[in-house]
């Protein structure tokens, strides 16, 4: 007889029954209970709690391949919206250095357009113009003092009131 087996342990009696007295009759039929014989009496009890039928486990199976596919789906999708991200700033980074280009040969026309020697090329092809000739040139004399002198007289602010109120009255007369 195996003693290893929490059911003839003294803690865990068959409910009320005597250890001596029971008598342990496997019954293929009753789903995981015991069918305990004493002296005068045959009974059943009931030694599992939960009964693990095959639509339980499948149900558990089941759902740990659903959890299984999602977990898949969900790395599947990342790798592909990296893979996404990475072609749109391939794309940027192209747009970019042509930018970055075409920037570079704008100023480099820029320049050229600037410089002196093109301005007066523009000046004498396209708008006829020419070196100035000795009788075009007037030299200014720069060497005079700065100095300030008041051109009108005595005007105070008195005198210009009566001057403008003197000319409303001649323009309504």
């Amino acid at each position: 007889m195996r003693n290893d087996n929490l059911a003839y342990k003294d803690d865990y009696g068959y409910r009320g029954y005597d250890r001596r007295e029971v008598t342990k009759i496997t019954n293929k039929r009753t789903s995981g209970g015991v069918m305990i014989k004493t002296s005068n009496k045959s009974k059943k009890v009931n030694t599992n709690t939960k009964r693990h039928t095959k639509a339980n486990s499948n149900r558990g199976t089941v759902l740990s391949v659903v959890i299984l596919l999602v977990m898949a789906f969900t790395v599947l999708f990342r790798g592909l919206m990296l893979t996404s991200g990475y072609e749109k700033l391939e794309e940027k980074n192209a747009l970019l250095s042509e930018t970055i280009s075409e920037n570079q040969k704008l100023q480099f026309k820029i320049d050229q357009a600037l410089d002196l020697n093109n301005i007066e090329r523009i000046a004498q092809d396209d708008f006829n113009m020419g070196q100035p000739s000795k009788a075009q040139t007037v030299y200014i004399n720069l060497d005079q003092e700065n100095e300030v002198t008041k051109t009108s007289g005595g005007n105070s602010i008195v005198e210009s009131v009566k001057e403008f109120f003197a000319g409303v009255v001649e323009y309504f007369a």
